[in-house]
């Protein structure tokens, strides 16, 4: 196993810049996950670990070995992609000890490895059918054992999931998280999912248009995005992003949310002293949906606002509302009486809430944990 360490890794194609001045640290033994839209870059990222792509510019290093220029062959890592890669013309045991076997390992460790992995992969009872003969689950199944069973330093996952029916994309989440602790394997899996990436990764790199937005923690990139791009595209829904105008209320600073005074949030002591001193006067204002409150007095953390729109989802209500020019949404239990026409008053904890700049929408408010930098 190994650390990976990207130092100023960009990779361009022509005119086009995949990856833009890349840095990046993996820990030995850590879950990273590359999440991104499509065309982002994680790709290319994962591609220049593995020695696939080369960099246009900057090093890749495995712990304290200098890769950049190393070829894919030697640098030690297992590769899982999203169109299962197996020998077909192989039985399920056969594949298995595939790599075990181009590494001349005993033959006694090999039998009792792939034992072990078919138990854990629950292909037991497929081990001597042919591998053509298995369901796309469990090819799937077959291609992460295959790639995990030799142990490389490093694992890399290319969307393995997204070909999967959604039932067994959970449990093979739950499995796959599983294999990485008990063989204590360094993994950095692609995805555009975000489920995935919060469910399975230590720490997640959110990257767009080639750069990298934030590299934290699941936690501290849904509760303290680094802009809003990292807001919006975690969250389901999404945070909402509204325009403010700053005012003074007495000694106070307020946030004008809708088109009234009175439709004003109360800035906390952090938020004000950051807009003081840029002498801001707008600002992007953030807050989950699940944030959301109704109240029914007024108050300096409310405003007002009419429901537009009620969907029920399972076991929760996910409300529009309409406040003068802007538009953000709620999300309720199931049981919350609330109606399409009503006129409301919703309650924030500025506490959870976040300034955005206006311009770059770079949060003006990130504390960051030392823990996850």
């Amino acid at each position: 196993m190994a650390s990976v360490t990207l130092q100023q890794v960009s990779k361009t194609f022509g005119d086009f810049t995949a990856v833009d001045s890349m840095d990046l640290l993996v820990n030995d033994a850590e879950f990273v996950a590359i999440l991104g839209p499509s065309g982002c870059g994680k790709t290319t990222t994962m591609n220049m670990i593995a020695g696939i792509e080369k960099p246009t510019a900057g090093t890749v290093q495995f712990d304290a070995q200098q890769v950049t220029n190393m070829p894919v062959q030697k640098r030690g890592v297992g590769f899982v992609f999203q169109n299962y890669a197996i020998f077909t013309h192989m039985s399920v045991r056969e594949n298995l000890a595939f790599g075990l076997e181009v590494a001349r390992r005993p033959q006694p460790e090999i039998r009792k490895k792939v034992e072990e992995m078919a138990e854990f992969m629950a292909l037991s009872h497929r081990l001597d059918q042919p591998s053509a003969s298995l369901s796309v689950n469990e090819m799937q199944k077959l291609a992460i054992g295959r790639s995990a069973i030799v142990e490389p330093r490093i694992f890399l996952l290319d969307e393995p999931l997204s070909n999967l029916d959604a039932a067994f994309r959970e449990r093979m989440r739950s499995d796959l998280r599983q294999l990485q602790r008990d063989l204590k394997q360094t993994m950095i899996y692609v995805t555009h999912d975000q489920i995935e990436a919060m469910g399975l990764a230590d720490r997640i790199a959110v990257m767009n248009e080639g750069r990298l937005q934030q590299f934290d923690s699941p936690e501290a990139i849904y509760s303290r995005p680094a802009n809003t791009f990292v807001a919006k595209f975690i969250g389901a829904p999404s945070m909402n992003i509204v325009r403010a105008r700053i005012h003074p209320k007495g000694q106070k600073l307020q946030a004008r949310l809708g088109d009234l005074e009175a439709d004003s949030i109360t800035l906390n002591q952090r938020q004000a002293a950051v807009v003081k001193d840029k002498n801001l006067e707008e600002v992007l204002f953030g807050f989950r949906p699940e944030i959301v409150s109704l109240t029914d007095s007024a108050g300096p953390q409310t405003f007002g606002a009419e429901v537009a729109l009620v969907e029920t989802v399972g076991r929760r209500k996910i409300v529009h509302f309409r406040s003068g020019m802007i538009d953000f949404l709620g999300v309720f239990d199931r049981g919350e009486r609330i109606s399409a026409g009503e006129a409301v008053r919703i309650k924030l904890d500025t506490g959870k809430c976040h300034l955005f700049d206006f311009v770059d929408g770079t949060c003006l408010t990130l504390e960051r944990d030392p823990a996850h930098v």
